[in-house]
């Protein structure tokens, strides 16, 4: 009898799929209707080529980007009550928004699929990897937080450059297909569970691998700014200061992706900091008053 009790948790945990969890089984395909923006503009290539992939997999694809290239704005939004935005189509599942990638998700799913919003915004692919502490200011990944905000499902694509060039992107473009469809035949109602956005990067040269990775902490490359008295007296220029140090995270997006893994970390756009660090801030304010 102690045997058979003994049993039932464990059988529990592995129905749950918390112990040892078995891979996803894929379904019936399953064609999804996908909002597909980015930052750098409706009419960037890499877009272009990923709308296409996604159409000839069966899927229903509604483009709503900015009308140009507005990288590196990160979660920007108008929201000032009163003000106006432009909005044109294109043409037929082609939209052009005057503002930023968040911008071009909420324009989208209030007034382009309004009513009955899609299965899954996808963003990018963004020619530049988007990892750790980059993705706090990236636009393409803003889109995703934007969109789950909302409630709906979303993913960020980047790809990695070397030096000037992205010589993986159409492979980048073909994993992205491959990711839809498979989330597509693994989910049951929702594309994700609720709240989720995944950040994907892919690499210069894939080593074979697809990692699930932690966020990284780090910036790969920051900003220094030099005196630039020819433009103006008080003009400094912006320059890239390249990163020297490793990222201090283990399995971070940014020391995974450099070598070889595409990586695919799932986010949940809370800022908030983690329990310990709050209890210790609640200690340390506790005599606080008014």
């Amino acid at each position: 009898m102690f045997k058979r009790i003994a049993l039932i948790p464990v059988l529990l945990l592995a129905f749950l799929g918390v112990a040892n969890p078995a891979p996803a089984q894929a379904h019936e395909p399953r064609h999804l209707r996908i909002l597909l923006t980015n930052d750098d503009g409706y009419t960037s290539a890499y877009l272009q080529g990923l709308r296409q992939k996604l159409i000839e997999a069966g899927h229903e694809v509604t483009v709503v980007a900015p009308d140009s290239d507005v990288s590196i704005t990160g979660t920007a939004i108008n929201a000032k009550f009163g003000t106006t935005l432009q909005a044109t189509q294109k043409e037929p599942g082609v939209w052009a928004v005057g503002g930023s990638p968040s911008d071009a998700v909420a324009f989208g799913t209030r007034v382009v699929f309004a009513g009955n919003p899609p299965d899954l915004v996808v963003s990018g692919p963004n020619p530049g990897e988007n990892v750790a502490a980059t993705a706090n200011y990236s636009g393409t990944v803003a889109a995703t937080i934007t969109a789950i905000t909302g409630g709906i499902p979303a993913v960020a694509v980047s790809v990695a450059r070397s030096g000037g060039s992205f010589p993986s992107a159409d492979q980048s473009i073909a994993f992205a297909v491959k990711l839809v469809d498979r989330l597509a035949a693994t989910s049951r109602g929702a594309v994700l569970p609720a709240r989720t956005a995944l950040n994907v990067n892919y690499p210069v040269t894939p080593n074979g691998k697809v990692t699930v990775a932690k966020l990284g902490t780090s910036l790969p490359f920051s900003t220094d700014y030099t005196l630039d008295s020819a433009a103006c007296a008080t003009c400094y220029r912006i320059l890239p200061l390249p990163a020297t140090a490793p990222d201090p995270v283990t399995d971070a997006d940014r020391t995974l992706l450099a070598a070889g893994n595409v990586t695919i970390t799932p986010l949940d756009g809370n800022w908030e900091a983690g329990p310990a660090t709050a209890t210790i801030i609640r200690l340390r304010l506790n005599a606080l008053t008014p």
